[in-house]
């Protein structure tokens, strides 16, 4: 059966989606990677927008497209909305990082989504298990975050291991 996700609010606003490339924001040339978005944009974006940042290893669409979901009902409401691939996943370029390595990425797709919605002026991190770590990582190193939604963050230590490690 073919989900309908057409179905909108009465006062949505209508949605448009725009394909983005774009770098991460390593200070190394050579350790920057070519990253990969999808933009959805309302007909008229408000100041405020939200960055989803996915667990890996999933990438932009989500599982069951619960990325590409969520970003349409946003933006159908009016959020202007980046969902993009960590380096290695995905369409993005790279080797794979765990979420201890993902602030150059998180802070290129902020530089692109701030460059593409000139009415942005801060925004949510939206993120998933280790992405949500990811993104409360690197929250307080730029102003402009002044949300953050935490699903199932994840912190790998040796503790956390231990017990979610079943023995023989």
């Amino acid at each position: 059966m073919k989900r309908d996700d057409s179905r909108q609010h009465p006062a949505a606003h209508a949605v448009r989606e725009l394909a983005l490339r774009f770098r991460s924001a390593a200070e190394d040339e050579e350790a920057q990677a070519r990253l990969a978005g999808i933009l959805s944009l309302p007909d008229a974006p408000g100041p405020r927008g939200v960055l989803i940042v996915t667990g890996g290893p999933q990438y932009r669409v989500g599982s069951h497209r619960q990325f590409v979901l969520l970003a349409r009902a946003l933006a159908a409401q009016g959020w202007p909305v980046l969902r993009f691939d960590l380096r290695g996943m995905g369409d993005s370029e790279g080797g794979a990082r765990d979420y201890r390595a993902a602030g150059p990425d998180i802070a290129g797709a902020l530089a692109q989504f701030f460059d593409a919605v000139p009415c942005l002026r801060e925004v949510a991190l939206w993120g998933l298990c280790d992405g949500a770590t990811a993104a409360a990582c690197h929250a307080p190193r730029d102003a402009r975050v002044k949300a953050l939604v935490l699903l199932n963050p994840w912190v790998r230590s040796s503790a956390g291991l231990a017990r979610a490690t079943l023995r023989h």
